[in-house]
């Protein structure tokens, strides 16, 4: 669907169920983008199963953690090592501000 006729068709009034099922032609058009839907999800499915095969074999394989697999995958994925760095550090300021005020920072230091 083109950009122009998405935006039209966002604008154009929400019609009932009931009213798209007595029309034959909308019926039938509602049924096949609905099936079209369907093999979509379908295919996400098997793809999804296929990312947990590549996972376990980093795990089996490399004896990567899996967490660390699947953080990789999505900063790969989305292309935001920056955002994900200063988050990771934001994260490291906290903690360590959290166990400096718990008097756990210098404990583990003198560990």
């Amino acid at each position: 669907m083109a950009k122009n006729e998405l935006a039209a068709s966002k604008k154009a009034k929400n019609r009932s169920i009931e009213e798209i099922m007595r029309d034959p032609v909308a019926r039938a058009k509602l049924t096949n983008l609905v099936d079209e839907a369907v093999m979509c999800k379908q295919k996400i499915g098997f793809e999804q199963q296929n990312i947990k095969a590549l996972r376990e074999a980093a795990i089996e394989d490399l004896g990567l953690k899996g967490t660390l697999f699947n953080n990789f995958v999505a900063m790969t994925y989305n292309n935001d090592y920056a955002a994900r760095k200063d988050g990771l550090e934001q994260q490291l300021t906290l903690v360590e501000l959290v166990m400096g005020e718990a008097g756990l920072l210098e404990a583990n230091d003198a560990e």
